[in-house]
């Protein structure tokens, strides 16, 4: 019995609860942002980023009108109503859990893939059927994302 059956069950009246499934939209979802994760570290200089770096990319992944903001800032094409970024509580919650279910871990300030994690992007990259747009968004940034750029974005 839940807790508000339970606060209801001396009530005069039958009061009744039905559980109903809540639909959970697919980056809410704790396998969608351990997948992002791995995908951002991988793609990261020494499978290593900074946390700015993590929020930044993830959140841009999450949203298609932030992904072609950053794509246009890295390409030189900045304009002034984009959009500001903003670090998302739960990205530091789930990166917790892949640390403590060893699929990353600390690497002074950053944060860094293990073997289980390297695995993890692996076989999320080699799978041509999930997180699509996700995977071609990375493809798309330059290969050396440096911690300037991305305090430049983020302070803007």
């Amino acid at each position: 019995m839940g807790i508000l059956e339970e606060a209801f069950a001396s009530a005069e009246g039958s009061i009744r609860f039905t559980p109903r499934p809540d639909p959970i939209p697919g980056d809410l979802r704790l396998s969608w942002r351990l997948s992002a994760l791995a995908l951002v570290l991988e793609r990261s200089r020494g499978k290593t980023a900074s946390l700015e770096q993590v929020h930044f990319l993830t959140s841009a992944m999450r949203s298609e009108q932030v992904a072609l903001m950053a794509l246009r800032w890295f390409r030189g094409l900045r304009a002034p109503d984009d959009p500001i970024i903003r670090y998302d509580p739960s990205m530091s919650r789930t990166i917790g859990l892949a640390i403590a279910s060893g699929l990353a871990s600390w690497k002074g300030a950053s944060v860094s893939l293990t073997d289980e994690g390297i695995g993890l992007a692996a076989a999320i990259k080699s799978d041509d059927s999930v997180l699509k747009r996700e995977k071609a968004f990375l493809s798309e940034l330059p290969r050396a994302i440096s911690q300037k750029s991305i305090r430049e974005m983020l302070e803007v």
